[in-house]
């Protein structure tokens, strides 16, 4: 099911689900936050509307990436020196304080968290830090590529201009003070990425994977709720399409909430997914509205 106009029997349907799931899987993408206030770069015109003096000049793909550190160092730090700030200041919008009232219901026996967004802000939240995978790293922490540690980056306040550009002197590690130093984030072309925080994250989901195969009852239902996953960078949108046409689930609700790309991909046409008790819901509305409904709907249960 896929519509521009959600009807109430359809959030009914959704919330009715929800109340008798036992586990519950949230995939987000960068379009969860913006409710909160934060950018979602979409395009280039939209990474611009957030830095208008890199117009013309840099583009999102260039400045996420080790290359662009290397090149202009204080245009780098001051891109993710405001990023840092920003996520830091911003709170998280109710919605997550609506899927955690979910995942708290007493029949939900197990949930996790799949993110590419890098702003931590489902930790800030109150979820168990256990139960997420950001599988893109967070600006919360930094690593260096000296002493290859990974440490967390609040002793670090990057001072910047109007044009972005941060003031000297710029970031050192706080344990060997080298200047290879960086945000812990999967960047563009990133060779240098260390990613032991986010493979311990891996393998909790994987723990949480093989115990679902383990224990899934073929009547226990399974909701998959997808949140602002575009399709310019589809991690998150891959997650949630894996998870949903597993063969060894089955009565999997998925609920895919984007103002703009809602859709079921094209190549699920031919699958006859309602057999094997899975339901695609696709809705075409910001991440807080669609769960305020939801959340409406739970509440006269």
């Amino acid at each position: 099911m896929e519509s521009k106009q959600i009807t109430l029997e359809t959030y009914k349907f959704i919330a009715n689900w929800i109340k008798n799931s036992k586990t519950f899987i949230i995939t987000a993408g960068a379009g969860m936050g913006v409710d909160s206030g934060l950018p979602d770069f979409r395009g280039p015109q939209g990474f611009w509307t957030n830095y208008q003096s890199f117009r013309n000049k840099f583009r999102f793909e260039e400045c996420a990436n080790p290359l662009f550190k290397e090149q202009h160092p204080n245009y780098f730090w001051g891109f993710y020196g405001h990023r840092l700030q920003l996520y830091r200041e911003v709170k998280p919008h109710k919605g997550f304080q609506i899927l955690l009232d979910f995942i708290n219901q007493k029949q939900i026996q197990q949930h996790f968290v799949l993110t590419s967004n890098v702003d931590g802000h489902f930790q800030k939240a109150g979820f168990n830090p256990n139960n997420i995978y950001e599988f893109h790293g967070s600006i919360n922490h930094f690593q260096c590529n000296n002493c290859y540690e990974i440490y967390p980056a609040d002793g670090h306040q990057i001072t910047y201009d109007d044009s972005f550009k941060a003031q000297n002197p710029l970031p050192t590690c706080q344990l060997c003070q080298s200047d290879k130093v960086r945000p812990n984030i999967l960047m563009f072309n990133d060779y240098d990425y260390i990613s032991d925080r986010v493979d311990e994250q891996s393998q909790n989901f994987e723990k949480f994977r093989k115990n679902l195969y383990k224990n899934n009852n073929k009547k226990d239902l399974i909701t998959i709720m997808e949140f602002g996953a575009g399709k310019f960078v589809s991690s998150t949108r891959n997650f949630s399409e894996e998870l949903f046409l597993d063969e060894d689930l089955d009565n999997i609700l998925f609920v895919r909430v984007n103002p703009r790309d809602y859709q079921n991909p094209y190549r699920w046409k031919d699958k006859k997914l309602e057999n094997q008790g899975k339901n695609f819901i696709g809705i075409n509305e910001g991440s807080l509205s669609a769960l305020t409904k939801i959340q409406d709907q739970i509440n006269k249960i």
